[in-house]
Parts: structure tokens; sequence; C-alpha cells
């Protein structure tokens, strides 16, 4: 009976010097001033669309303009990450702090993989997740551009808007997964009947696709036609490679 009361006790006074404890580290944080705020921006893709002064204008704008010296209880991280991520070039915002005071923001960027050139002349990119974002003169990437007749424009909604830039994402998404053809098209085209045309980097012809029904029979037939049916002449003299029909390749000078 003893044993089973000095156990019961022993476990009484752990809790109660782990409440003191917790109540301890409380204090001493709230207690804890910001010695430092660190902003680090991922640019390892080469791109510079976001960069410290412009997280630091926004930070300013909204009411966060002096983080050092304040207590660090009183920095809202959460409310930090959520303002930096509604810039339209933010991806993901992460705000920390350690035990010395220091604060720390990390800022990775979104990955455009498509520019966009609608019919009025207007550009955006999407990004490596399917969504629209503006573009910038401060950077500039290189990835695959689209243009001709493209109606969609830019807003602040970043869905995409219209299927023909869906199907430009899926065609761009399909090129990209061949390294081959990665390489060899880099502009794609809407015409006015609303099909897809690509321009690849060498020879003078344009490849006209249709729509995106059966690409895995489409680019095998052209590839078939590039290291069987073309030479050095081909290269020069056709100006169009149709591939929308079945079971055929229609080249024209």
């Amino acid at each position: 009976m003893m044993k089973k009361i000095l156990l019961v006790a022993a476990h009484v006074a752990a809790l109660v010097g782990l409440v003191a404890a917790f109540g301890f580290i409380r204090s001493e944080r709230s207690a804890l001033l910001c010695e430092s705020f660190t902003i680090r921006v991922n640019h390892s893709d080469g791109a510079y669309f976001i960069d410290q002064a412009a997280i630091e204008q926004h930070l300013r704008k909204n009411g966060w303009s002096k983080l050092v010296g304040r207590p660090v209880d009183s920095v809202d991280m959460t409310r930090i990450e959520r303002l930096i991520e509604e810039i339209p070039f933010v991806e993901d915002a992460e705000a920390f702090t350690d035990v010395h005071g220091n604060v720390r923001l990390d800022v990775e960027q979104r990955v455009p993989v498509l520019r966009i050139v609608n019919r009025y002349y207007e550009s955006f990119y999407i990004d490596q997740n399917g969504r629209r974002m503006p573009t910038t003169t401060n950077s500039s990437v290189q990835v695959s551009v689209a243009s001709g007749h493209i109606s969609e424009r830019l807003n602040k909604v970043d869905t995409i808007q219209t299927a023909v830039v869906r199907q430009l994402v899926e065609l761009n998404n399909y090129l990209r997964d061949d390294e081959f053809l990665s390489a060899l098209f880099v502009q794609f085209y809407v015409n006015a009947d609303g099909e897809f045309e690509l321009i690849p980097r060498v020879g003078q012809h344009t490849v006209l696709l249709g729509d995106l029904t059966e690409l895995d029979e489409k680019f095998e037939k052209l590839l078939v036609l590039y290291r069987e049916g073309f030479d050095e002449e081909a290269w020069r003299t056709y100006r169009l490679v149709n591939l929308k029909y079945k079971d055929q390749v229609i080249c024209k000078k």
C-alpha cells in the first residue's frame, strides 16, 4: 500500500515539475526579443521573380515594418506566411524562430513551365501546378511559348479559364516528358481553326497536330518521318508536316 502511495506521489511531483517547467519556458519566451529577421528566397532555378526587398516592402505595407526588438511572442508567424503567399510569384512561405530569438522566413518561388501570349498580346505564365501567374520585367525564364488564337485573359484568378489553355498545358506536359521532343519544340501556335501547330527548332516547317487525340501515334509518325523520310533537302524545302489524319503524313512545300 505504501509503495502504491509513493508511486502516486512521484507521478504527482513529476507532473507539478513539468507544469512549472512549461511555465518557466513560457515566461522566458514572453521576455524573448527578436534579435534578427532573415529572409531567404530560393533562386535555385535561376529565376528572380521575387527578392528580399520586395518581400520586406510587402510586409511593411501590411503593418510588419519592424520585427527586430519586438517580443517574439508578438510575431504572428502564420500571419506572415499567409501575407507572403499572397504575392503571385510565391509558392510557399515558412516563418520560424529559434531559441535565441532569430526569426527566419524561407520563401519558395512558383516555377513557370509555359508562357501564354494571347490574341490581345497579353502575356502570362502557367506554373508547374497548372495555375496562371503574371510575368514580370524583373526576370524571364526559358520556357515554351504558346501564341495565336488564344482568348484567355489574365486577371486576379490563377485558375485556367478556357479549354484551349488547358489543352496547351496538356500538350506542354506531354512534350516535357520526352527529352527529345521537349528539346525540339518550344513554340506552339493555335490557328484560326483552333488546331495546334508546333514550330521546331530546326528546319523550315511547321508541324500541324490538329487536336490532341492519339498523340503517341502522331509523334511516332513524325519521328519515323524525321529518321527515314527527311534528307538534308527536305529539312530546307518543306513548309508543313500535317499529322492530323490517321495513318498518314502529308508534307507540303
